[in-house]
């Protein structure tokens, strides 16, 4: 399996990340990617750019070092389910939207808090994938959660980023995506690269899911024509 497309990425506007948009275009270039999604943190982080960037994307170019760009944004998951304060009219440019707690935003609190908490956003239709849920400190029902995602059009992401800093992660995550091939929940395989050289970096997770047998059919960027049919389900050609 590979991927063929990275929808989880930072640049120098989340301030804890280091490389450019164009610098994280040439990243993925040299993967061999056909796609990158630009997915910086939203405004209630505590570095997180103003919502005027997010507004703004609408000027980035489709394809950058022939690259296709697609905008995006990680929301901040709030106590129970809200999501960052933004003006709806800033969100318009919004291609890629994953949801994800943070300590700064959501200090970790109980499974039934953290559980309310996705629930919630299950049922926001901003919200396209639930980000980095192998966290381990926000435990939530797995089952409940996962089990409702296609319901709701949710796909869920796995983290290829998180085996390496977020402790008890590939655990978590291998129980995740066993559920998702239980209910057959199309998955998004992601770096959440905060520099250039780390784009397209998910061989953690790639080996997680050939060893379960994950099936390839459900990882949306697994190929450029899933990718595609995807982006086109919500009205966006991309191709």
């Amino acid at each position: 399996m590979q991927i063929v497309a990275d929808l989880h990425t930072h640049t120098v506007a989340s301030t804890h990340a280091y490389s450019t948009v164009a610098e994280m275009a040439r990243g993925a270039k040299a993967k061999g990617l056909v796609a990158i999604g630009i997915t910086d943190h939203g405004p209630d982080m505590t570095d997180a750019p103003h919502e005027w960037h997010f507004s703004n994307l609408d000027i980035l170019p489709r394809q950058i070092d022939g690259v296709t760009i697609i905008r995006g944004i990680e929301f901040n998951i709030r106590p129970g389910g809200g999501l960052d304060h933004m003006q709806e009219k800033s969100l318009h440019p919004m291609e890629f939207t994953l949801a994800s707690f943070h300590e700064s935003c959501f200090e970790p609190s109980t499974q039934s808090a953290h559980t309310e908490a996705l629930e919630a956003v299950l049922h926001d239709p901003r919200v396209q994938a639930l980000g980095h849920l192998g966290n381990a400190n926000y435990p939530f029902d797995r089952e409940y959660i996962l089990s409702r995602c296609n319901e709701f059009g949710k796909l869920v992401e796995i983290n290829s980023n998180s085996f390496a800093i977020r402790k008890g992660s590939r655990e978590n995550c291998t129980e995740i995506a066993k559920l998702c091939m239980r209910y057959e929940i199309p998955i998004v395989v992601n770096s959440d690269a905060h520099i250039a050289h780390r784009v397209g970096g998910v061989e953690h997770a790639l080996a997680m899911l050939e060893e379960i047998g994950f099936p390839e059919e459900l990882v949306v960027n697994s190929s450029r024509e899933r990718l595609d049919t995807y982006f086109r389900s919500r009205g966006l050609q991309l191709f």
